[in-house]
């Protein structure tokens, strides 16, 4: 029996992500001999200074399919090709590791979660302060869901003890961090690498998604006060009335982290440091490599702030690139697929079919099948940056033939790749369900009527940048 349940527990076990990029690869590198090949001729165009694909030129060629070895060697190819965007997330993933380290990101939730216990009288203004703070922090890419599940029981437990159920505590934190990266205002790992992969300017557009934050978080301090009120009205209307929590365990450690001079300060140089790449970003032209460099220039000022020894400081970078492993050779893994199609003259017969399939629907009815598109994908690649990688150069080529604006296209990325983390198993939302012992179907009964709502809202704002040919071409 036991040995039958585990063979069922790995049966169910969902694959890892390399494992589905492999994949992926070994699917491209078949369709290589079954795929015809095609080109498309590039040509620049002198408005916009980048390459495009002339639409008229497309035209089949001989076949070259790649063998098992090229195959492999794509990978590590792939691997080079995206080495700059590789660095920017090994160099954001450290640096904010460091910061965590120093306990001053810590500290600020600690106190923030304080300040709701404190004054229970206007917990409302302060679930509100959260849901704000939370979602435009996010939005930044600098506090993801890793940061923010640690912290899951915290926020359920100060919701129950207010009165609140374990829903409203992951309403306050974890849904707004979510909603925050989706609405990915100056986001490195998902825009910064869309926007790469389609040689716009990093972070342009940028005023277009501050709105589209503003509206997703009221949306989500909407839906979630209504539900707090409803259950501290009647808590038997909660979805998880039924549920013990009384041993949800807080660690007072984490808790208690006191926030320090020095922890204050650590957190002003990251808010400086990320306004001022911001800056660069749109008024002095900088770009990825710029964005890479004034992480590293935080991590050595915050570790300076904090006293901490030279070697200190090189040993805690040195743990925190670990934690940004993945995603970096994720994204050069991903790009491993574009080298294969690439190599066998497949991709721009994909692209040629897909616009042959579009042409004959609306701008609008076309931008609604590639949101369904990377909706979809995100389940079976729920890293941004790598999501980025595998679909922005199919999405970007079809674009153009569609004469449909690149960053139309990101924005189409940045919905379908941030608000479905919130629905998908393979995202931290199973985690965290299991930490603060909420079924997952009473969180998905919650969850679903607030992902329509963000749904339509995704569809109206791609529907308004279509109709006013959104961002640069």
């Amino acid at each position: 029996m036991l040995n039958a349940a585990r063979e069922s527990g790995k049966k169910r076990e969902i694959p890892h992500i390399f494992a589905i990029l492999l994949c992926v690869i070994i699917i491209a590198t078949i369709a290589t001999y079954i795929v015809p090949a095609g080109k498309y001729e590039r040509v620049m165009d002198t408005a916009s200074k980048r390459m495009v694909i002339d639409p008229g030129s497309f035209q089949y060629v001989d076949q070259s399919p790649v063998n098992p070895l090229e195959m492999f060697v794509s990978i590590e190819m792939g691997l080079i090709e995206a080495s700059n965007i590789s660095f920017l997330i090994l160099a954001a993933f450290s640096c904010l590791f460091l910061i965590e380290k120093t306990g001053a990101i810590d500290a600020g939730i600690a106190a923030l979660v304080r300040k709701t216990q404190d004054k229970p009288n206007s917990t409302n203004v302060i679930m509100i302060v959260l849901i704000v703070l939370f979602s435009v922090w996010g939005s930044t890419g600098t506090l993801s869901y890793e940061e923010i599940i640690a912290f899951a029981p915290f926020f359920v437990a100060v919701s129950v003890a207010l009165g609140y159920d374990a829903l409203v505590g992951i309403g306050i934190s974890v849904v707004p961090v979510g909603i925050g990266f989706a609405s990915a205002t100056v986001n490195p790992f998902t825009i910064g690498v869309a926007q790469t992969i389609s040689e716009l300017p990093m972070f342009s557009g940028l005023e277009f998604r501050i709105v589209i934050l503003c509206v997703m978080t009221l949306a989500t301090v909407l839906y979630v006060m209504r539900y707090a009120n409803m259950v501290k009205k009647n808590p038997e209307k909660s979805y998880v009335a039924d549920i013990d929590y009384s041993d949800i365990v807080i660690d007072e450690k984490r808790m208690n982290t006191p926030m320090t001079a020095q922890r204050k300060i650590s957190l002003l140089v990251l808010v400086a440091g990320v306004c001022y790449m911001s800056f660069g970003l749109i008024k002095m032209g900088w770009y990825i490599n710029q964005c890479a460099a004034v992480f590293m220039i935080i991590s050595i000022v915050v570790g300076f702030v904090n006293r901490w020894r030279v070697n200190q400081i090189a040993s805690v970078l040195t743990e925190g690139l670990s934690k940004g492993v993945l995603s970096a050779v994720v994204v050069g893994i991903a790009r491993g697929i574009l080298v294969v199609v690439t190599r066998g003259n497949i991709i721009d017969t994909i692209v040629h079919s897909c616009v042959a399939l579009m042409e004959s629907v609306s701008l609008y009815a076309s931008a609604l099948g590639m949101l369904a598109f990377q909706t979809l994908l995100n389940f079976l690649v729920p890293s941004g940056s790598g999501q980025a990688a595998v679909s922005m150069p199919i999405i970007t080529p079809i674009a153009d033939l569609l004469h449909l604006n690149r960053q139309i296209a990101v924005l189409i990325f940045q919905f379908g790749d941030g608000f479905s983390n919130l629905l998908w198993p393979t995202s931290f939302m199973l985690i965290v369900c299991a930490m603060v012992k909420i079924p997952v179907s009473r969180y998905y009964k919650w969850l679903i009527p607030f992902f329509l709502i963000t749904l339509v809202l995704q569809i109206a704002f791609v529907f308004a940048a279509v109709a006013m040919n959104y961002g640069p071409f």
